[in-house]
């Protein structure tokens, strides 16, 4: 390996924790990954809770790379972390 390459090795909870706190991302991702921060979910454990298909689409919705949601996965994790949809608006 090149030493100019780093392995750069980081746990889930690091992930969501940039997701629920990154300028960059998604209202909606923040809101989901500090929902499940507060929880201590994972992406597996968050998307069986709330009946959605599989963690992918969790995660996708956490990165901010699936903008816009379906209503009907919103309100489905709304349920499952618990959270108003007040919280899913932007202020």
């Amino acid at each position: 390996m090149n030493t100019r390459q780093q392995d750069i090795v980081i746990s889930r909870k690091e992930a969501i924790e940039y997701y629920a706190h990154s300028k960059y991302n998604s209202h909606i991702g923040r809101v989901v990954a500090k929902g499940m921060l507060d929880l201590d979910y994972t992406y597996s454990q968050l998307a069986k809770i709330s009946g959605l298909k599989d963690s992918t689409n969790v995660r996708l919705i956490v990165r901010g790379q699936r903008r816009d949601p379906q209503f009907s996965s919103v309100v489905k994790l709304a349920k499952a972390l618990d959270l108003s949809l007040d919280k899913f608006l932007e202020e």
